[in-house]
């Protein structure tokens, strides 16, 4: 009720001042801005010196009129909820149809974080974690990279510090499917993981189902990354530049009118142009020829025609490109000789989609997302051959949500794709596999494919989520798809349930039967079997969310994956679908809400087991991303309004590998390797600190943000890998990163 009052107050109160200006000979006339973002202010109060009774409070625009009885200038004064109150500043009055105006900028006052509350874009609770952008890039370590702060959450890991490609419950990188606002994309990384290809400052919120997703999701194995970007800026044109050790970026965003809207951004690594034109990379063996080199554009273009519809334009694109030397006289050249020479690499896609969203009526709402995306991959080694890819893929996707009586909500989903692949290959069939450590291109057989294949899917899905009774929501549904390249049609039930035991205690569950196409190279004639068959699993999850006072929440969630038709090698069929596999484990979580208070942080704890068995030969190892125990301790602490402190500690069981246990003489004479049980040893425990200090600036017409990481703040020596030498008689570890200071800084205007 009070702030219905202060409104019919505000407008009086600007009523009133408009007449008596209106009236007067002279006025005092200017706007109130926010210092820092320029975002004109309405219903703050303006008034002259020691006359706070004459004031008025500000119109749309952040514009005031105050009459004044002459001319001369004038010590006026501001001030509103939420703002400091501004010092006095000079203005003159002038003559009542005169266009001089003033500005007065006033400060935000400073606060605690504030409390936001995001619209909840599923309400789903299943196995899902949402969290924003922005606490994903303030995580020490990321370097401002959303997918990179992602590792902190509790089940996700990475093969090395140079891959943010996440592995998530037990299944593969590649086992994910990632949606920018409704559209599916398939191009998340550069450089194979190092760093994701999102502008972090657009990055509104995540919402990561890490298994026994629902029906309205694609065929994938793993987990489910819904990604949902902010709209533009609506007040005016703004401009964002960004710089860190890495990379320079820039974004403009701003109006076109009163209903639309955009922004566009552009980002580009620049290390290359200061490094020398040749150089090695470390003490890895290998040199560069061209170093490692990676950009990207973003962009969306936001109609809103009405309250009931509106249009999302969406483009996207990226190129990454290096050219790399393996010296013959290298231990890798020596282990396979054909290695040796010139690697050139080079990849790139391009992206334009259109999003509709229709509100049909009071229960009843569409969306409607088109896309196209272009992907070009050209891999040329020396002697090794090459493998030049094209993709053309176009997609379509349509959602009707209904909201039927109080107790149902059904979703109704199509989805088509059209897939164009033109294949140039020519490479020895010795591609590497979980199943099989033995990868030596030297003395494999070449393959070659020069086709085009076309093929074509669709699925249709449903869902109810059915309030059966004031505690208890159950939610049914099934997804049926057709590919044309297998001929193949599935129909893959997935159920959840959700039952409020308490006021603030959640408990969920969830199970489904979940498929996957395999890796391009493992079906294409020649190189791999265009006769497999889909990839595999069932998903069944139990937990309990319990809310606590003062922004605590608590999170213990267990699960178990079933895997099967896991593709294998395979002579002389290439591969089969002669694998399977389980991961289980329980996770917890204990997280403090950073509103509110001075800090926020959370605790995670992950216990899993996850293994591969080859049905074709009954052998059992532990998968390489299995690492029995993870621990993650994230820390923030507003020390004051613009100075933020960070640190997350990470631990984690170290990954199997497969030693080499010995050496034999092949048929040419060349020493080859005799490895030991896949996954039979492993790698030292890793263990990192990571620590973050944050500090903004902020002036009347522009901010400036500035970022310092120290990244492994102790020196731990973690490693990743071992490189054997020549003779396979050592071996020495192939370290990840070092003690290494990172900065950056963005300002924005």
């Amino acid at each position: 009720m009070a702030k219905y009052v202060l409104a019919i107050v505000a407008i009086i109160s600007m009523f009133i001042s408009t007449v008596r200006a209106e009236e007067a000979a002279y006025v005092i006339r200017g706007k109130v801005l926010e210092m820092g973002t320029r975002k004109p202010l309405v219903g703050i109060s303006v008034f002259v010196a020691d006359r706070r009774d004459e004031g008025v409070v500000t119109e749309s625009g952040g514009g005031f009129r105050i009459p004044a009885k002459a001319a001369g200038a004038y010590r006026v004064m501001a001030e509103g909820i939420g703002y400091l109150s501004a010092e006095p500043q000079e203005v003159k009055a002038t003559p009542a149809d005169s266009a001089e105006a003033a500005t007065i900028y006033i400060e935000p006052a400073p606060t605690l974080a504030d409390i936001v509350v995001h619209a909840d874009r599923n309400p789903d609770r299943v196995a899902k974690t949402v969290i924003t952008g922005k606490e994903l890039t303030k995580i020490p370590g990321s370097a401002g990279d959303p997918l990179r702060g992602m590792q902190a959450l509790p089940g996700i890991t990475t093969t090395s510090d140079q891959s943010g490609n996440p592995a998530i419950r037990g299944s593969g990188p590649n086992d994910n499917l990632y949606y920018v606002d409704f559209i599916p994309v398939y191009y998340l990384f550069h450089m194979g993981g190092m760093v994701s290809v999102f502008n972090a400052d657009l990055v509104d919120d995540f919402n990561i189902y890490s298994s026994a997703f629902g029906p309205e999701f694609g065929d994938v194995t793993g987990a489910v990354i819904d990604v949902k970007l902010r709209d533009p800026r609506t007040d005016r044109l703004g401009v964002k530049a960004s710089m860190s050790m890495l990379e320079a970026d820039i974004l403009a965003e701003g109006p076109v009118n009163e209903k639309q809207s955009f922004y566009v951004s552009a980002r580009r690594s620049y290390i290359d142009l200061f490094m020398p034109a040749t150089g090695s990379l470390g003490d890895s063996g290998v040199e560069y020829r061209q170093f490692p080199q990676y950009q990207d554009y973003q962009g969306k273009y936001l109609w809103k025609a009405s309250d009931d519809q509106q249009a999302s334009f969406q483009f996207s694109g990226a190129n990454d490109r290096m050219k790399l030397n393996i010296p013959a006289d290298s231990d890798i050249a020596k282990n396979d000789p054909l290695l040796a020479g010139d690697i050139v690499s080079e990849q790139n896609y391009d992206m334009q989609g259109v999003v509709v969203s229709s509100r049909l009526s009071p229960s009843v709402n569409n969306r409607l997302g088109i896309s196209y995306m272009n992907t070009a991959m050209v891999s040329s080694l020396e002697q090794l051959g090459h493998a030049v890819v094209d993709i053309n893929n176009f997609t379509l996707r349509d959602q009707v949500s209904i909201h039927a009586g109080e107790n149902h909500e059904l979703i109704f989903e199509g989805e088509y794709e059209n897939l164009g692949v033109k294949l140039n290959i020519d490479v020895p069939k010795s591609l590497p596999s979980d199943f099989d450590p033995d990868t030596d291109f030297t003395s494999a057989d070449r393959a070659a494919n020069g086709e085009t294949i076309y093929a074509t899917g669709a699925a249709v899905s449903a869902k109810d989520r059915w309030r059966a009774s004031e505690a208890l929501t159950l939610i049914g549904g099934a997804r049926a798809t057709y590919g044309s390249y297998f001929d193949k049609f599935t129909i893959e039930p997935r159920l959840g349930a959700e039952y409020q035991l308490f006021r603030e205690t959640l408990v969920t569950a969830g199970w489904g039967k979940y498929h996957q196409f395999p890796m391009g190279y493992e079906v294409a004639r020649n190189i791999g079997n265009p006769d497999l068959g889909y990839v595999g699993a069932e998903h069944y999850v139990l937990g309990v969310e319990q809310g606590f006072d003062y922004g605590y929440t608590a999170k213990v969630e267990g699960y178990y994956k079933k895997l099967y038709d896991i593709i294998v090698p395979h002579a002389p069929e290439n591969y089969l679908n002669g694998g399977s596999g389980t991961a289980y484990g329980a996770e917890l979580l204990l997280k403090k809400s950073p509103a509110g208070d001075e800090w926020s942080g959370w605790v995670s704890l992950s216990r899993a087991a996850t293994q591969r068995t080859n049905d074709l030969t009954g052998k059992s190892f532990p998968y390489n991303a299995d690492q029995p125990v993870i621990v993650n301790l994230v820390y923030s602490w507003h020390v004051t309004e613009r100075w933020t402190f960070g640190a997350k500690w990470r631990y984690q069981s170290g990954a199997p590998f497969t030693p080499i246990v010995g050496t034999y003489t092949d048929a040419t004479g060349r020493t080859r390797p005799t490895y030991g049980d896949i996954g039979s040893e492993r790698l030292p425990d890793y263990h990192r600190l990571d620590l973050r200090l944050d500090r903004d600036y902020v002036f009347n017409t522009w901010k400036m943000g500035f970022f310092f990481e120290i990244i492994n703040a102790y020196g731990r020596e973690n490693v990743s890998g071992y490189q054997y030498n020549a003779a396979y008689t050592s071996r020495k570890p192939v370290k990840q990163l070092p003690f290494l200071p990172s900065l950056g800084v963005q300002a924005e205007f």
